[in-house]
């Protein structure tokens, strides 16, 4: 293979084929799906994405409306009414973290272990109701405690919801997808405010104040979420009654096309320990790491940063909804162009540039209008979040080594929700240059990071083709059809990652 088609991102063979059946057009690379009309392939596709797209969004809005209400809630009067010093709330932000940290890899292996099917909607279920129970604290030792039982609760959510997903599409077909679903996390931000603040105005209701209606109310949709859930998903595409034969054919030979991926595959100890000794698991957590830190500290701390530019209570919450809408659209687009063109790397680059331009202006202009101005382009920091999930899933082959790698990496990043909890300081404001300048010290390791896993993708791809031409067998495969990657998983000779 030539370095143009490293360069492209698309590995050897069987990504045109497989990207064009979203599109319904002819399989021509897999002869297996030959059979199938383009009708056949974009109607399965079509149905796919009504039955997994709607739940994971709908899960996923409701898991980070739920860990960042709390910064909506303390200017609406938590802080106020539970007499919270800076460092204690600070505490009660970063506590979460470390129940959803200590639980997030066993939480995964046991995903894969069981079911999916039964697994996230009792997860859901369980941190919705400790949502709601945030109507009964009264004191801030309270409220860190709860903060810490929300996390454990939630813990092993995410991951498991990419691990999930990645189980039904092939990788081309991956980017639109988390980019979609990661995008909510930017209505997070625009419509959690707003329905914060729609909420409050139940303020005195029997009783109660505004600040916890919104923990109950928000608390009560999730579990009921959870419930709808219970009902509409299905764990594999093999488990799946909603499915005709075809359909599932489809869907299998589709996967197991682009990367061996199997309609059933067993727990396997073996390929979850690969996880633990393959170097790359630990670049990708310094990667997730350096790239929560921001985000975390953004959309914990945005209500509050915004006040520095004048805005107070419900004006603050509302003024701190624009900036996610660009972050909504650029997520979106950088799906679509994943998909489309490939180059990972490069859209995980572009989204951190962006983001380091924005943070070095406002750390340097004075200019309430232009920093303003500035947070809208600091939320191209979601675009190396939702592509590195596509990246990540894409890249480590074998459902058990991906369920444990994604565990680890997962847990190690969000530990930067503890930190990021801890950037932007009250002591820091109005202008909270400190803040800017620790995120932007951590974009610099996360775009280091991401080179040098960048790099050796490309040099092992270049390999295998190598040995592959060598021993005359072409360069790689036109697909991986039949073949049994075993406890290699991603290590096969004729395994091609993405770049």
């Amino acid at each position: 293979m030539s370095d143009s088609k490293h360069d492209s991102g698309v590995p050897s063979g069987s990504t045109p084929s497989i990207a064009s059946l979203e599109k319904g057009e002819p399989a021509t690379a897999n002869a297996a799906l030959a059979k199938f009309t383009p009708e056949q392939i974009k109607k399965t596709w079509r149905k796919v994405d009504w039955y997994i797209m709607p739940v994971s969004i709908m899960l996923y809005l409701a898991s980070y409306i739920d860990r960042a209400n709390i910064g909506n809630a303390k200017v609406l009067g938590l802080s106020t009414d539970l007499k919270l010093s800076n460092n204690e709330y600070n505490l009660a932000l970063s506590i979460f973290f470390v129940g959803y940290v200590v639980f997030e890899t066993p939480s995964n292996i046991i995903l894969k272990r069981f079911s999916p099917r039964w697994y996230i909607p009792t997860m859901a279920c369980l941190w919705g109701m400790v949502c709601a129970l945030f109507a009964t604290v009264n004191s801030a030792k309270g409220l860190i405690a709860i903060r810490f039982f929300l996390g454990f609760a939630e813990a092993g959510f995410l991951p498991g919801l990419v691990f999930w997903m990645g189980c039904w599409y092939p990788r081309s077909m991956q980017g639109k997808r988390y980019g979609l679903l990661y995008c909510s996390v930017s209505l997070t931000g625009a419509f959690g405010g707003l329905l914060a603040t729609g909420i409050h105005a139940l303020d005195g209701t029997h009783g109660i104040p505004g600040w916890k209606w919104i923990f109950i109310i928000e608390g009560a949709i999730t579990s009921g979420f959870g419930l709808i859930a219970f009902f509409v998903m299905s764990a594999y595409p093999a488990d799946a009654p909603w499915l005709s034969d075809d359909e599932r054919e489809i869907i299998h030979l589709s996967n197991e096309s682009d990367r061996a991926l199997k309609a059933r595959e067993g727990f396997s100890t073996a390929q979850i320990y690969s996880a633990f000794t393959d170097w790359r698991t630990y670049v990708w957590s310094v990667m997730f790491l350096a790239t929560y830190i921001p985000v975390y500290s953004v959309v914990l701390s945005l209500p509050t940063v915004v006040t520095g530019l004048g805005y107070k209570g419900t004006s603050a919450t509302l003024m701190a909804c624009p900036p996610y809408g660009l972050g909504f659209f650029a997520v979106l687009i950088s799906g679509w162009t994943v998909d489309r063109y490939g180059k990972l790397f490069y859209h995980y680059a572009v989204g951190i540039v962006v983001t380091i331009i924005a943070l070095i202006v406002l750390m340097a202009v004075e200019n309430l209008v232009v920093r303003y101005v500035m947070f809208f382009f600091v939320m191209f920091m979601f675009v190396p979040i939702s592509v590195m999930w596509a990246w990540l899933s894409s890249n480590f082959a074998g459902t058990n080594k991906r369920a444990a790698a994604q565990g680890v990496i997962f847990s190690v990043g969000n530990i930067g929700g503890a930190i990021g909890a801890q950037i932007y300081r009250a002591e820091w404001a109005p202008r909270y240059i400190q803040g800017h300048a620790i995120n932007l010290a951590c974009y610099a390791v996360a775009l280091a990071a991401g080179a040098l896993v960048w790099w050796s993708y490309k040099r092992d791809n270049h390999l295998r083709d190598q040995a592959a031409s060598e021993a005359d067998l072409g360069e790689g495969r036109p697909d991986m059809l039949g073949e049994d990657l075993g406890d290699l998983g991603d290590r096969h000779p004729r395994f091609r990652y993405y770049l």
